[in-house]
This record gives structure tokens, C-alpha cells and sequence, in this order.
């Protein structure tokens, strides 16, 4: 038994350590990702913003230093393309991090690449629509190592990406959706109305969707109603014109219920598909929502556009109450949130997936969400925050676009 004793302690050990090395990992890949997102950002401006003296590669080696990057991981690895009606910078950083513990299974380093490509056009900056599909079930009251609960993580994070979003941003240029997901989704008062097919055998607040490959459609969408909680801050805040709007919606956030990741993403997908629009000019009649947003979404055609969603999750898809006896397993939603994330991405919009704390299952479904590799983020504790400001690095305003 001692000897049992002692390799099992060994084990736990050495799986603790691997975590660690992983969490250092992410840690470091979020702090390089961010540097090389803020060096393109700048260097590819074709607006003045620096000293003449100064070249675009000599803005981008400045920013990368500043973000504190070895010079030998970016060395040979900055490209810069200018033409006459724009410029466009890539930058590929590459590092490797030593292990503490995974070098016992003979992994010495971990290989780290953060590329980063923005272009800047001359002409209109895009309008920008953004749909953040927050995570607002029981667990978000659960502990962190920085003394804070998950939920009073996120609403820091979150502030401080929608302050991020509103910086020198025209007003109409940037829209916020909010859309907070526990068990169901509460849309707008009213809102519910517009769908064709409302069931009319109850009045429950909420409703779920039977039909989960189309993006497009949604008002004419089969849908299931049902009673929820109606707290208002449930409720789906669409087309928020400042950070001003956007703050009170966010600070009111709480944590209670199960988890419908899939849910939260159907209704996320909703606000940037052009069928809302007779629920949206309703939303404007009502008061809810400026004038400036009439005919929103635009068409999914439109050009200079950019459509953006961030979704987060600390959990896994688990919605006990949603269904009857007969409900789906948590491979079913799993397949349902990954069929809605295809859709979105085959219609262009950026996908940035956070897993907050999450088990391994929310983990690899954020992983398969996000657009790439690098939209997608697993953190802990107060990392949310400097997640949340990263992705808002990522995210064009005025004439950038970041294209890796």
C-alpha cells in the first residue's frame, strides 16, 4: 500500500505539473498574440501616426518590443506590402517556451506561434457588428484564484472590451449585441412575436429552435416555447450604441441555472441574420434601440461589413429542465452549437471562443467554434480580463482589418 501510495502521489505530481506547464503555455501565447496584434494594427495605418522617419517595419519591431518579444522571434518574420490604395502587414512571431515537467515525457519545449496580418484600405471605415454570447449559469458564482467569482471576472472583462470596441468609433459605425444564456435565452419584450411559426398553446417568455443548420431564415424558424425566468438581466440587450449603453446591461449580470451553449449561439447567430429586421425596427418603435440601427443586420452581402462574435463558457453544454425525459444528450447540443458555428463561419463572421475554467468537454467545443486556432483562448481567473482586451485588439475599428 505504501508503495501504491507513493506512486499515485507521483502521478498526481506529475499531472499537476503538465497543467502547469499548459496554463504557462496559453498564458504566453495570449501575451504574444496581443503584442502581434497591436504591432500590425499600427504599423499597417496608412493615416499618419508617427514621426516620417519612421518606416511601417519600424513601427511594427517597436510595438513587438514593447510588448516585450525577444527580437529573435520576429527577426526576418515581418513582411510589409504597400500599394496605392492601401498596406498590408504580416507578422509571424515564433518562440519556444522550456517545460517544467513535460520534459519527463521527453518534451523539452513547447513551439509558439502568434502571426498577424492587418490591412488598411483608404476610403470608408466598415461598420462593425459585435454579438457577445456571455455564459451566465450557476457555476459562474464559483470561486477564483484571484479572490473573485467567475462572474465578477467576466463583467470586468467584458467592460473592459466594449470600452475597447467604442474608442474613435463614429456613432452607427459600431454595434453590441449582448445575448447572456443559462438554461434558455430571454429575448426582447415582444420580440418572440415576429416568428411566423410561434407556437400560441402557452406564453411562455423563451423559445427553442427544432431546426439548427440555417443561420438565415430566423423569424420563419420551427420553433418550441417555453415559460423561463424573466429577470431582466436574462435579457438580450441587441444594438448597443456606446460603452455607456452597454455598462449597466453588464454590471447587472449575475449567475444562476444550467448551461445551453447552443442556445446562447443560436440566438447570437439571429442578430446578424437580415430576416430580424421587422423585430428590430420594433425594438426602435419601442424606445429600446436607436433609430441610427434601422435596417439592421444588413445583408449578409453587404459590403464593408464586419461581423463578430465572442462566445464564453465556463462549463459544458448541460441543460437539466429544458427538456422532457426524452431530452438530448450533451453530445446532441454539442453537434447542435458545432452546426451553428459552421454556418457563421461559412457566412464570414469572426468566431473568438473563450473557455473560462471550463471541463475539457466545453474546452474542445470553444476550440472547434472559434474561426481558427488563434481566436480561440482557454484561461483561468483573472486571465478573462486580459483575454477579453487581446480579442479586442483583434477586432477592426476605422479602416483595419486583421486578416490572420
Amino acid at each position: 500500500m505504501a508503495v501504491f501510495a507513493v506512486f499515485v502521489f507521483v502521478t498526481m505530481l506529475f499531472v499537476a505539473g503538465m497543467a502547469i506547464d499548459m496554463m504557462r503555455y496559453e498564458s504566453e501565447r495570449v501575451r504574444m498574440q496581443g503584442a502581434t496584434d497591436r504591432a500590425v494594427l499600427a504599423a499597417s495605418a496608412v493615416r499618419p501616426n508617427a514621426p516620417e522617419s519612421l518606416t511601417p517595419r519600424q513601427i511594427a519591431e517597436g510595438y513587438l518590443a514593447a510588448g516585450g518579444l525577444d527580437p529573435a522571434t520576429y527577426d526576418g518574420r515581418i513582411d510589409v506590402q504597400d500599394s496605392g490604395t492601401g498596406r498590408q502587414v504580416t507578422v509571424a512571431p515564433q518562440s519556444r517556451m522550456p517545460t517544467l515537467m513535460m520534459h519527463m515525457l521527453g518534451i523539452n519545449e513547447l513551439d509558439m506561434s502568434t502571426p498577424a496580418r492587418a490591412v488598411e484600405a483608404l476610403g470608408d471605415p466598415p461598420d462593425i457588428e459585435v454579438v457577445m454570447v456571455l455564459d451566465v449559469s450557476g457555476s459562474m458564482s464559483w470561486m477564483t484564484s484571484n479572490g473573485l467569482n467567475r462572474i465578477a471576472n467576466l463583467r470586468i472583462a467584458a467592460r473592459d472590451l466594449v470600452e475597447e470596441l467604442f474608442v474613435d468609433t463614429e456613432p452607427g459605425q459600431m454595434a453590441v449585441t449582448l445575448v447572456p444564456y443559462d438554461s434558455w435565452v430571454l429575448p426582447p419584450p415582444g420580440f418572440i412575436n415576429n416568428f411566423s411559426a410561434l407556437p400560441t398553446n402557452n406564453t411562455g417568455a423563451c423559445i427553442d429552435f427544432n431546426d439548427w443548420g440555417s443561420i438565415t431564415n430566423t423569424l420563419d424558424s420551427v420553433v418550441t416555447r417555453h415559460s423561463c425566468n424573466t429577470h431582466h438581466w436574462r435579457q438580450i440587450r441587441p444594438y448597443l450604441a456606446s460603452a455607456e449603453a452597454a455598462m449597466p446591461y453588464i454590471d447587472d449580470l449575475l449567475a444562476s441555472t444550467t448551461t445551453s451553449i447552443d442556445l446562447g449561439i443560436r440566438w447570437g447567430a439571429a442578430f446578424f441574420d437580415p430576416d430580424i429586421r421587422p423585430a428590430i425596427q420594433q425594438q426602435i418603435d419601442n424606445g429600446a434601440v436607436d433609430p441610427m440601427f434601422a435596417g439592421r443586420p444588413y445583408d449578409w452581402d453587404e459590403e464593408n461589413i464586419i461581423r463578430v462574435m465572442v462566445v464564453m463558457t465556463d462549463g459544458e453544454n448541460c441543460c437539466f429542465g429544458r427538456w422532457d425525459s426524452r431530452s438530448p444528450n450533451r453530445q446532441t447540443q454539442d453537434a447542435q452549437t458545432v452546426e451553428v458555428c459552421q454556418a457563421l463561419r461559412q457566412r464570414d463572421v469572426l468566431i473568438y471562443a473563450v473557455a473560462f475554467e471550463a471541463p475539457q468537454a466545453g474546452i474542445n467545443l470553444m476550440e472547434q467554434c472559434a474561426s481558427s486556432q488563434n481566436h480561440f483562448f482557454n484561461t483561468t481567473g483573472e486571465g478573462i480580463a486580459e483575454v477579453f482586451r487581446g480579442i479586442g485588439s483583434h477586432i477592426q475599428r476605422q479602416r483595419l482589418r486583421l486578416t490572420l
